[in-house]
Formats: C-alpha cells, structure tokens, sequence
C-alpha cells in the first residue's frame, strides 16, 4: 500500500510541475505590439506587392515595435513616378486624405486605440528614392 501511494503522489507531482512548466513556458500571451507585428508580417506575405490603381503598388506593411509605428510602404510608377509633382500642395492634399482614411478606419480601431503611429512612405519605382513621407501620431488622428 505504501508503494503505491508514493507512485500516486509522485504522478500527481509530476502532473503539477508539468502544468506549472507549461504555463510559464508554452502559454505566453502576445503583446498588442508583437500581435499588430505578425499580422503585418502575415498581410505583407499573403497581399503583397498588391496594386492600388494604376501607377501605385502597396509592396509591404510592416510594423517596428520598438518605434511602435506602422509603415505602409509603396512605389508610385508612370505618371506619377515625378519628382517635381510632389509639391506642398499635393503633401498637403495627400495628408489630409490620409488622415481622414485613419480616422474612419474600423479596421485600424485597435492599433489607434493604443496610440500607434502610422507612416505612409512612397518610393519611386525609377530611381528608388523616397517620394513622399505621410506620418500620423494619435495627436493627429484622435
């Protein structure tokens, strides 16, 4: 009898040390950060390159935790692929449009609930150069 209620209790000890191991090993929850990171690692594989229209493809997103900034990375082709066109004006214009996608996104609810900062960047498909640089803070956008 003594025997078997050692071989009883070391099984429940094992049992018990391997919950306890299990837990703080294999159940380790994901930040907000390193959850918006993976998604933007999975769009990025399953979407991208992925045109927008004509002269513009969306080539990643990509999401920098320790800068916690989401980074929408494009290359602008053709007519549009023109230094000299991307004045004040059309920053401007641009911004403004960026700004009301952000406000009005559901999708992007989460990310702006916790104050990420969204950067649209454009290159030029011709000389590879940025273009155009679009950022957001929650100052911008709340």
């Amino acid at each position: 009898m003594e025997g078997s209620f050692s071989f009883i209790s070391m099984n429940r000890f094992l049992l018990i040390i391997t919950v306890v191991l299990f837990a703080f090993t294999g159940c380790k929850k994901q930040t907000l950060e390193e959850r918006i990171y993976n998604d933007a690692v999975k769009f990025t594989q399953k979407n991208c390159p992925k045109p927008v229209d004509k002269y513009t493809v969306l080539d990643s997103c990509v999401f920098s935790i320790p800068q916690r900034t989401y980074y929408y990375n494009y290359t602008v082709s053709g007519d549009l692929d023109v230094d000299s066109l991307y004045t004040k004006d059309l920053h401007d214009t641009f911004r403004e449009m960026l700004l009301t996608d952000i406000k009005s996104s559901i999708p992007l609810k989460g990310c702006k609930d916790a104050g990420i900062t969204f950067c649209y960047k454009y290159y030029s498909k011709r000389s590879g150069k940025v273009l155009m640089t679009q950022k957001f803070t929650k100052k911008d956008y709340r």
